[in-house]
């Protein structure tokens, strides 16, 4: 079954809005089923976190395999159903998202079950699924008019920049990605130019997006940018900060990154896998 939505916000503030676990424990409030996050209350959902959902007399627990941009996908783990399919895709449509919710499963009980299917599965499926889309709306375009603070992903030779804060006290040691708050009369791109040049003192040439944006406790939005050394024999240097490193996809978990820059753990993997095959590439041709 599927139902559709337009929001008015941009595809990386829907995508946040999807991921948060507020829209899967408030959004199906009104129909009596109770939704919580068994593994990141109050967050950003990612891959691997669980979602248990109580109707009535039963409980239905599904896993987060995919959450990006582009959409979200669940699978059943546990509950009365045989099979069970969550998934979301967003597309930018001009300056709204298109919203795109489905959802299959499989009866356990064969043409009895499909029968109960048609009956009652069907209607509480789109009830639900119109839920949902309310509660990412709602929660999309109260986010959309926040202030931007943009992040950079800097890759070289596959691996990413990170750098370590000295400051303030309940966050000194803590590892995050280049940036900063988008200044008036700026736009995304030169602000990542400008606060990389303040920060590392180094020069960056953008070259894309990444991910869904991240809330932040101070009402604002972190957006993820991609960038590349302009001279890639430039050294950055930790200018404001204790210390900067080159990290590998493998040694990403194993540094103690601010809770905001945690949740985009499993992107920001994806994208050096992704840099360092497309350098296999390079270098067989």
């Amino acid at each position: 079954m599927r139902s559709t939505g337009l929001i008015e916000a941009p595809l990386a503030t829907v995508g946040a809005a999807l991921r948060h676990t507020r829209t899967a424990e408030t959004g199906l409030a009104a129909l009596g089923i109770r939704g919580r996050s068994l593994t990141s209350p109050d967050s950003l959902l990612v891959p691997g976190d669980e979602l248990a959902f109580r109707l009535s007399a039963f409980t239905l627990t599904t896993r987060i395999v995919r959450a990006d941009a582009d959409g979200l996908s669940s699978v059943l783990v546990a509950g009365p159903l045989a099979q069970l399919r969550h998934e979301t895709v967003l597309a930018q449509v001009g300056p709204r998202t298109l919203l795109t919710d489905s959802v299959r499963w499989t009866s356990p009980f064969g043409p009895l079950g499909r029968l109960g299917d048609v009956a009652v599965g069907r209607r509480l499926v789109l009830d639900v699924l119109a839920a949902r889309i309310h509660a990412v709306r709602e929660l999309a375009e109260s986010w959309a008019a926040r202030t931007i603070v943009v992040g950079t992903a800097i890759v070289h030779e596959g691996r990413l920049l990170a750098q370590q804060r000295s400051y303030p006290a309940s966050h000194a040691g803590q590892w995050e990605l280049p940036g900063g708050r988008v200044e008036p009369g700026e736009d995304e791109s030169e602000a990542v130019v400008r606060e990389c040049r303040e920060e590392l003192d180094v020069e960056v040439r953008p070259t894309g997006r990444l991910g869904t944006d991240v809330p932040l406790d101070n009402g604002m939005l972190l957006r993820i940018h991609t960038a590349e050394l302009k001279d890639p024999a430039q050294q950055p240097a930790a200018v404001e900060h204790r210390e900067v490193r080159w990290v590998s996809a493998a040694e990403l978990p194993s540094l103690d990154w601010l809770e905001t820059d945690r949740v985009l753990l499993h992107t920001l993997r994806e994208l050096l896998e992704d840099s360092r095959l497309q350098g296999r590439s390079t270098t067989a041709e």
